[in-house]
């Protein structure tokens, strides 16, 4: 048993700090501007540190503060430069990975981090200076845009390897990922780099502008993107090779997959939310559960998404440039998942594929609007038909939950009835009696709450128009307290009786939850609301996809309802924790949106930022428990706050009650990890999961305070303990628990 509250003594964890880089009103599309953009000079000189990196990374031991020497100065300065241009924390994970190095916590996966952090950062520089390029094209003469061609060549000096190697594919059986054939994207890479410099000569610059247009995805898209594929796929491979010989070559494998797919995560997440943080838990986790269909099948959906948006943007573009750039990018994202296509379609499906994509490209650029259309819908039968052949996990309810589901379209037909101006009574009344009448009485009077008579009293009071858009208010969030706690009920109904009742009896419970989850994904979806540098407004963060989160813990849940493996309570009580702390998650982040309105509004618009007020208030009221367990003087803080007058509502004070009483959270759970480690896995298992989803609720406000280093440090942290759990390793949790407790030490000190 290990002693989280014997913290460690405090490591010296400063780094030096780059170069200050001051932002300018220019750049390229998806790109700011530096007083001084790295030259070629200044990313050669980052390269040859990154290859002295490479060098020192090698050694036993491995010298952390050698790596640091190496990476302050030019590598340093183009991180952050990718950082500040493509709103990244890179700098931070490298810094943080070289903490990692330094005090021996496991070097040789944190040097990987380095490693791969890095290659991500020139990665990008080559993906900004082609979007620059593209962008700047009509403004900038052939003398100002041929430093950026070469600044782009010179950042993808350190990749040129990787992009060298071969395809990575499925097994015929699709049991194993082999080697495939090499697509040269290294060799594509070069001539698609000589046909932009002739382009940039601009000796007919409507056509120039278009080999740009199509360029950039050739670059960008089957070099580079499909050469990280690639290496996510590579990286799999070897870790489900060594998984029962070699744990440590295994882990290693994971971690290096783990960052690689970091570097092509927004091509998957955009178009396959759900698969992406699938993808990500088999990086992450213990490799046992690494299926190598479900993976590649995974990645190509979210490509295939890619594939089809670019398409779909052809009859949007807003000039034959735009229309040759979507029809390029429709091929280029194909031909990653190409030789995937052919192996589960044939060679003459693939065939035909790249013939019709290449028939688009030729239609576009001839501005044949006819033979596009024609062509567009031989590539969307064929991509449908591949889709149908993945390996796709999705949620499959196999009970008659028409009670629920009903409840739910009648709830769906009230939110769009009060969306109208005038809002529509009758469509109310209507669609409140039956079954979702039926479920508001059945939870009220279990959680002893009078949401029927609040409901049909706010019904009432809108026939009367009287404070209509209030009492609009009572009844919306009034029936999402309704079925949030719906899902809390039922699968708390599954835990408990997991082992009493039958597989069907808890799928029949856990397939009612997910019917009601429905009605709350507007509420889990969206942004993290977080305080402005001055702590008093609120604006948009990050989309933690709580939505996608919840989505596949219920996924994972109704997997384990079968009972096939030992610890599927554990893993049902896992997926439990992951629904209801994202549903509160969302509960908070809506408080915090309809607060920020408020402030908004309060001194130019008082009754929309009343009915904002009245919008935290209910909002925060059916998560309240979660902060007022531990941090009850702050709950009243809060609700006096979204009861009281609008000029006494104070942003930072909301958000740091909210933090104290989520700290709580995590602080028991750490005392039950500190009781049953080593006695209960399974329940030091869970109190592990806890305490990574609470603190991923405070989690941007801790880095808001205290820096993006002890943001990654935290993460770090946090992904350290589970793998400490899972091995046994006690060492290990005291220093992870030691380094979180720290970290919560020091945010709560800023809590003031």
């Amino acid at each position: 048993m290990f002693l989280f509250k014997k913290l460690m003594a405090s490591m010296n964890k400063s780094s030096t700090m780059g170069l200050i880089l001051i932002i300018l009103g220019l750049g390229g599309a998806g790109t700011s501007a530096f007083a001084q953009l790295a030259n070629v000079q200044a990313i050669q000189d980052a390269a040859t540190a990154y290859q002295t990196i490479g060098t020192l990374r090698r050694e036993t031991p491995i010298n952390g503060d050698a790596i640091a020497s190496a990476y302050v100065g030019a590598l340093q300065t183009l991180t952050q430069e990718v950082d500040t241009a493509n709103t990244q924390k890179l700098d931070s994970d490298v810094l943080a990975a070289i903490d990692e190095i330094k005090s021996d916590n496991e070097p040789a996966l944190a040097a990987q981090v380095v490693d791969k952090t890095l290659q991500r950062v020139f990665y990008q520089i080559v993906f900004n200076r082609m979007s620059s390029m593209r962008s700047q094209f009509p403004n900038l003469t052939t003398a100002e845009l041929v430093p950026m061609l070469d600044e782009m060549v010179a950042a993808y000096q350190p990749l040129s390897a990787n992009v060298a190697r071969t395809n990575e594919v499925l097994s015929t059986d699709k049991l194993t990922i082999v080697e495939g054939s090499n697509p040269a994207a290294d060799v594509s890479f070069n001539d698609s780099v000589a046909r932009i410099r002739t382009a940039l000569d601009k000796n007919d610059p409507a056509e120039d502008a278009g080999v740009l247009a199509v360029e950039r995805y050739v670059t960008r898209i089957s070099s580079l993107t499909r050469a990280y594929y690639n290496a996510v796929l590579r990286e799999v491979a070897g870790a489900m090779e060594s998984r029962n010989t070699d744990v440590e070559e295994m882990r290693k494998e994971l971690k290096e997959g783990e960052i690689f797919y970091r570097i092509i995560e927004s091509n998957i997440a955009r178009d396959n939310p759900v698969g992406s943080l699938l993808i990500k838990a088999r990086l992450t986790g213990d490799g046992s559960d690494l299926v190598a269909d479900e993976i590649v099948s995974n990645l190509n959906l979210g490509m295939l998404g890619r594939s089809r948006g670019e398409m779909a943007n052809i009859a949007t573009a807003e000039n034959r440039e735009g229309r040759m750039a979507e029809a390029s990018g429709t091929k280029e994202f194909a031909e990653i998942f190409m030789p995937d296509l052919e192996l589960r379609m044939g060679a003459t499906v693939r065939g035909n594929l790249l013939a019709a994509l290449n028939d688009l490209n030729s239609a576009v650029k001839a501005d044949d609007a006819a033979k596009s259309t024609e062509v567009q819908a031989i590539i969307t039968t064929i991509f449908n038909d591949y889709e149908q052949q993945l390996n796709l996990a999705a949620y499959s309810p196999t009970s008659d939950t028409a009670l629920v589901d009903n409840a739910v379209a009648s709830y769906q037909e009230i939110a769009d009835a009060l969306a109208k101006d005038p809002i529509d009574v009758n469509a109310i009344v209507a669609a409140y009696g039956g079954e979702l009448q039926q479920v508001t009485k059945f939870i009220g009077q279990k959680y002893g709450l009078t949401s029927d008579q609040d409901i049909l009293a706010a019904i009432e009071s809108i026939k009367g128009g009287n404070q209509v858009a209030l009492d609009a208010q009572t009844v919306n969030r009034s029936l999402q307290q309704i079925f949030a706690l719906g899902v809390y009920d039922r699968t708390t109904l599954v835990l408990d009786n997991f082992d009493s009742m039958a597989t069907n009896e808890l799928a029949l419970e856990w397939d009612r939850a997910h019917s009601a989850y429905q009605a709350l994904i507007g509420v889990t979806s969206g942004t993290y609301k977080i305080l402005t540098e001055d702590k008093l407004k609120f604006k948009d963060g990050t989309n933690p996809d709580l939505d996608d989160q919840v989505t596949l813990a219920l996924m994972n849940g109704r997997d384990a309802l079968n009972k096939v493996n030992a610890d599927d309570r554990t893993n049902v009580a896992i997926a439990r924790e992951n629904i209801i702390v994202s549903i509160v998650s969302g509960f908070l982040k809506g408080t915090l949106g309809e607060v920020g309105g408020l402030i908004n509004n309060r001194n130019s618009d008082v009754d929309e930022a009343t009915v904002e007020q009245k919008e935290a208030e209910l909002l925060y009221r059916t998560v309240e428990i979660f902060i007022a367990q531990d941090n009850p003087a702050g709950n009243g803080v809060i609700k006096a706050q979204l009861t009281g007058d609008l000029v006494n509502v104070v942003a930072n004070e909301i958000v740091i009650e909210i933090s104290k009483g989520v700290i709580g959270q995590v602080r028991r759970n750490i005392s039950q990890i500190e009781s049953t480690f080593g006695v209960d896995k399974g329940q030091a298992t869970l109190a592990t999961e806890r305490v990574s989803l609470y603190v991923n609720i405070f989690l941007p406000d801790l880095e808001l305070r205290l820096g993006s280093l002890q943001r990654v440090e935290m993460q770090n942290a946090l992904q350290d303990l589970k793998e400490a759990i899972r091995t046994d390793d006690s060492s290990k949790a005291s220093v992870a628990g030691s380094t979180i407790i720290e970290i919560i030490s020091a945010y709560e000190n800023e809590l003031i």
